[in-house]
This record gives structure tokens, sequence and C-alpha cells, in this order.
């Protein structure tokens, strides 16, 4: 009789496992139903993608190659966990301050002679992330911002001594403009201490091929 109880306690336990992973197993499906991500807004199809390519083939290339004597960086690679990494750092950054995270600019930047890393005289692109001030998505630094009050890179950058203009129609326009406070910055660069920034690179470039 004690055997019969053991066995049936045995198929009733086995019996609501089964239930139980049938329902984990229902609700796992539904999950992965409920993620799918449709094509996004902003996919091409291939005849954009060459009429692009073709473009910069035509008007740009050959300028470069003539000014530089050598074909600059096409690609810009970026592993996906590099990138998932980064955006996660300064969504991360920005929560903590109180301040909106609204993209990443991908601005276009070259390596100097002296790089620490890339490769000289070429091309590469820098992450910087953007927020929302008056209207308009403006690079900006969640390491060096307070709660609630945001530090611009271009703010950031004036204590270096370089002129972003690429935040308004009025600094583009006035990109030629003397302007003083910034000349002194530049000449007390070399003494300025070294600090972090939100921004990022160290891409793989391609050109330069070097295998």
């Amino acid at each position: 009789m004690k055997t019969i109880k053991v066995v049936t306690l045995a198929v009733l336990v086995s019996a609501v496992t089964f239930v139980a992973c049938q329902k984990d197993e229902e609700a796992m499906n539904q999950n992965l139903e409920v993620s799918k991500v449709e094509r996004p807004y902003n996919a091409l199809m291939y005849k954009e993608m060459i009429d692009m390519l073709e473009h910069y083939d035509k008007t740009r290339k050959p300028v470069l190659e003539d000014a530089l004597g050598y074909e600059d960086t096409r690609i810009n690679f970026y592993s996906i966990e590099t990138l998932e990494n980064y955006i996660a750092y300064v969504k991360q950054l920005s929560k903590e301050k109180g301040i909106e995270l609204t993209g990443i600019n991908f601005v276009s930047g070259s390596y100097p002679e002296n790089t620490s890393h890339g490769k000289p005289g070429y091309q590469n692109i820098m992450l910087m992330p953007t927020t929302n001030i008056n209207g308009k998505n403006i690079a900006f630094d969640p390491v060096h911002s307070q709660e609630n009050k945001v530090k611009t890179m271009k703010e950031m950058f004036a204590s270096y001594g370089y002129n972003w203009v690429y935040d308004s129609k009025e600094d583009y326009n006035n990109r030629f403009v003397t302007n003083s406070k910034l000349q002194k910055s530049y000449a007390k660069r070399t003494q300025t201490s070294d600090i972090e920034s939100s921004g990022a690179n160290w891409g793989q470039l391609h050109p330069p091929y070097d295998d």
C-alpha cells in the first residue's frame, strides 16, 4: 500500500512539473513574439546604398586621394558588444544625473602623427552622446555634467581652446570670428590637465590594410 502511495505521488509530481514546463515554454514563446523587431524606418534599399556609394566614389574619393596621396579610411568597425557597452554606460550616467539621453553623434576626426593608437593621418569617427537643449540634439558630457545640469561638449572643448561650431547655425556662421578666451585656452593647452570624457573611439579602420 505504501509503495502505491509513493508511485502515485511520483506520478502527480511529474504531471505538475510537465504542466509547469509547458507553461514556461508557452510564456517564452509569447515573449519571443512580443519582442519581435520590425524593419527599422531608416533601413535602406540596395539601389539607395549603391547610389550613395557611387556618389562618394565620384565626389569625395578622388579629392581626398589627391590631397592626401592615399585613399582615406572608408570603414569604421565596432563590435556589437563595444557599442552596447558604450550606450549602456552613457545611459547609466545620464540617468543617474537626471539628464535625457537623446542619441549618439558620430563625428569625423583624423589621427594626428603622434597618436597613441590608430593609424596616423587616417580619418576616424568619435562617438558623442547628445541631449535635448532648446529642442536641439546637442553633444554633451555626462561624465562632467551634474544633477540636472548639462555640461556640453562645446564647453568642455573650449577649456582646451577648441572651437566646436556644430551646435547651431549661429555658431557655424561665426566659426571664423576671433575669440580671445579660446585663444588663451589654446595657448595653455599643454599645461592644462587631461581628463576623462564621455566620447569614444578605438574602432578598426579600413583602409589602411596592414596585412
